[in-house]
């Protein structure tokens, strides 16, 4: 059986504080039920590891926790000194974006 397809995704560059520019790719999903609650898989691709299913009372809750996660791991990645860039450009990423788009 293959795995199915992520509900939603996105991809930068990232920028790492030592220079080195990294492709890197969020998916979230697909979200499914466990037991009375809902977990939202989020995987990463080519820079860091992938978190825990991130679980929720709903399934938007688990989505938007899951949102809300990779958002904070792309703020303290800037705070440490790296870029998060639009993919094959220099141009930041507005991160708020990110939370609010």
């Amino acid at each position: 059986m293959t795995n199915p397809s992520p509900i939603a995704e996105r991809t930068y560059d990232l920028l790492k504080p030592d220079g080195e520019r990294v492709r890197f790719t969020a998916s979230f999903g697909p979200i499914y039920q466990s037991g009375h609650d809902y977990r939202c898989p989020v995987r990463f691709s080519g820079w860091g590891n992938s978190p825990p299913d991130i679980w929720g009372v709903d399934s938007l809750q688990a989505f938007l926790l899951a949102v809300n996660l990779v958002h904070s791991i792309l703020h303290t990645f800037i705070e440490r000194g790296g870029r998060v860039l639009y993919s094959d450009t220099d141009e930041d990423y507005r991160l708020e974006i990110f939370k609010n788009a």
